[in-house]
């Protein structure tokens, strides 16, 4: 007879969104005590591990780190999402589905226990990404130190994964403002059509032309202009998500890197579009 299995461990029950919820967010690269050491210490109820979205060379890693979690002594969901690592707008969308599933989007809130996030393992994209996803959003950064690492320079193995946590330190990071609800709508604009559209475009997908002029006549098209140069001005000037291209009413508006970026921190349609679909639950 076929030896009979053990009754799987019970996992976590408490919601998306608990404001009580220990919940850790860790990028999976070639570690497995620097994430699954400050997770145990912290008792955490959920755990997100951040993986590239094809299996690669770190995937026996992450098993090794599923693994031990489901072995800790008490109920703990794990979860994996897939995403790019190496690319800044995935990961950041990535990010961002994940704060907003546990209704930490809000920085100010003090009734929520903040999520928890590992820039100490994966890539340099996830670090920059956790760093930034705790500063608008309501996430404490930690780095696990090592006074011992494995690392050697040749192609890692589960079996040489003997770092040495030495501490566990919060990383400082002060509050990032998101631009007013007005100013994401130009730039979401922007990305909508592909990075780039002419001013008298960019005005007609605003809705800038929408509402008449005082006397219910339609506004001039300088009444126009004016319109969406109040909104190009902090974007291009302050925060540089934009920029003109030419001069007069055929001048084109793009996007710049910081912009893109910024689209992937503060926008909704292309953070949460199909970033948030793309996680796993261990059973």
């Amino acid at each position: 007879m076929p030896p009979r299995r053990k009754p799987a461990r019970p996992v976590a029950s408490l919601p998306l969104g608990d404001s009580s919820a220990r919940i850790h967010l860790a990028p999976v690269g070639f570690e497995v005590e620097r994430i699954t050491q400050p997770i145990e210490a912290d008792r955490a109820d959920r755990v997100y591990l951040v993986t590239r979205a094809e299996r690669d060379a770190a995937g026996p890693f992450l098993d090794e780190v599923v693994r031990r979690l489901r072995a800790l002594p008490w109920p703990i969901e794990v979860h994996v999402v897939r995403t790019d690592l190496w690319n800044v707008f995935d990961a950041l969308a990535a990010y961002r589905a994940l704060f907003e599933s546990e209704r930490r989007l809000d920085r100010a809130r003090t009734d929520v226990v903040p999520i928890r996030v590992n820039v100490s393992t994966g890539t340099k994209i996830t670090a920059i990404a956790g760093t930034l996803a705790s500063m608008l959003w309501r996430g404490e950064p930690y780095y696990a130190h090592v006074s011992r690492a494995w690392y050697s320079g040749r192609t890692p193995s589960v079996a040489s994964v003997r770092d040495i946590v030495d501490r566990v330190e919060p990383v400082n990071v002060y509050e990032l403002r998101s631009p007013a609800p007005d100013l994401v709508a130009v730039i979401e604009a922007l990305d909508r059509r592909g990075g780039a559209l002419r001013k008298r475009e960019l005005i007609r997908e605003l809705g800038l032309d929408g509402s008449p002029a005082a006397g219910g006549n339609p506004p001039s098209p300088q009444a126009l202009h004016g319109r969406l140069r109040r909104r190009l001005d902090p974007l291009e000037e302050r925060w540089g998500f934009v920029r003109s291209e030419g001069p007069g009413p055929r001048a084109r508006v793009a996007l710049t890197e910081q912009g893109r970026i910024a689209v992937a921190l503060f926008g909704h349609r292309r953070s949460l579009d199909s970033k948030a679909s793309n996680v796993t639950r261990i059973k």
